[in-house]
């Protein structure tokens, strides 16, 4: 029987046999069956038929994770295969702690994009799985925006914990999240990063999380945020925002005195979806341009349809209520849903609407989400 030898040993001290392919270094630190880094670690392939079973393995993983997502995002499939994937990749994410970072990650997002509330808890373990490699990174900024739109409140704090990571892009969604939240406890944390540098000594990537700072704090009615966004507005250089996004944020802030400058923008020659945005944020303010947002209401993109209902009803303009109702209401996004149950809230004395709200109540997983309706239809 062949003497054992120390993995940490010289590889000139140790027989051909036991070194071709093995990397010494690590042998003993792989060789730990609890080290969380074992799934993700480059060099696991080197260790013979462990790597070999562990690669397969994975690949399975893999197989049957890219089935279920495609299903999760196929808006041609039957409500119920779509169904049975989130309830598959549900019940997956909850029994097998022993899931690759990626495969996990891949799987959270989907099921998060698909509106399915039991991703919240793995999309808060993916944002802050920095297990995550440079080439998976993105996995962590799809599960900040993913947060965003399931709008569960109890998301600020994580999302406000990961507003100082290294990778700008986390940092970037992490900031859009807490915009579509509309928690308010997130606007000192986001009103300080914009006084915070993080690496990138040319600065644009720290601009761009600064400017969309900006727009995160406008939709929460931040009343600091309209002079620089109005400056934004005219300035020849922008690194994150659009004139789109900074008219819609001026029309979420709400504040009248961005009415010269919209209205300058919309007497402008400018093209469609900019005067689109303009029309919803002019209708936002209180301009009586009810003509334009009802042919709005009917566009083909989703969000000018919806953001021009939610104008209209800002308006007292019945025309709203249909689509709110039908397609706000039964929206997978909670962003939409908090918003729609918003916006019907001048209507609410109406018995159709009012029945609406009841009949959404029921139904409504989120419990702030839950809490606002209730508030607005009592």
């Amino acid at each position: 029987m062949a003497t054992p030898i120390h993995p940490l040993l010289s590889l000139t001290s140790r027989p051909e046999g036991q070194t071709r392919g093995l990397c010494p270094a690590l042998a003993m630190y792989l060789s730990c069956r609890n080290c969380p880094f074992v799934a993700a670690c480059p060099y696991k392939t080197r260790l013979g038929d462990f790597g070999l079973e562990a690669a397969a393995h994975e690949q399975q993983e893999r197989a049957r994770a890219h089935q279920i997502i495609a299903v999760l995002g196929n808006e041609q499939a039957s409500d119920t295969q779509r169904q049975q994937a989130a309830d598959e990749a549900a019940e997956w994410l909850a029994s097998d702690p022993a899931l690759s970072p990626q495969v996990r990650g891949s799987l959270a997002v989907a099921l998060g994009d698909y509106g399915d509330v039991r991703a919240f808890e793995p999309l808060v373990a993916t944002l802050g799985d920095l297990r995550l490699s440079e080439n998976y990174a993105v996995l962590r900024e799809d599960a900040a925006l993913a947060l965003g739109e399931l709008n569960d409140t109890q998301a600020w704090v994580p999302l406000t914990h990961w507003l100082t990571d290294w990778r700008p892009g986390v940092r970037f969604a992490c900031v859009v999240a807490l915009g579509k939240l509309g928690a308010s406890e997130a606007i000192s944390a986001l009103k300080a990063l914009r006084d915070v540098r993080i690496g990138d000594d040319f600065g644009q990537l720290n601009e761009q999380v600064h400017e969309m700072c900006l727009h995160a704090l406008a939709l929460l009615g931040e009343a600091e945020a309209r002079l620089p966004l109005e400056t934004l507005l005219t300035a020849e250089r922008r690194v994150a925002l659009s004139r789109a996004e900074i008219v819609f944020a001026l029309g979420e802030l709400g504040d009248a005195a961005s009415l010269p400058a919209l209205e300058a923008l919309y007497d402008a020659e400018i093209g469609d979806g900019l005067r689109a945005y303009t029309t919803i944020a002019l209708g936002r303010l209180g301009r009586d341009v009810r003509e334009a947002l009802r042919a709005l209401v009917s566009a083909a993109d989703e969000d000018i349809a919806f953001h021009a209902a939610r104008a209209l009803a800002s308006l007292g303009d019945e025309a709203a209520i249909e689509p709110l109702v039908l397609r706000g209401l039964t929206s997978r996004r909670g962003y939409v849903r908090r918003l729609s149950v918003s916006a019907l809230r001048p209507f609410a004395a109406q018995p159709s609407v009012h029945r609406a709200l009841r009949a959404y109540i029921e139904q409504e997983p989120v419990p702030n989400l839950r809490t606002a309706a209730g508030d607005v239809a009592a």
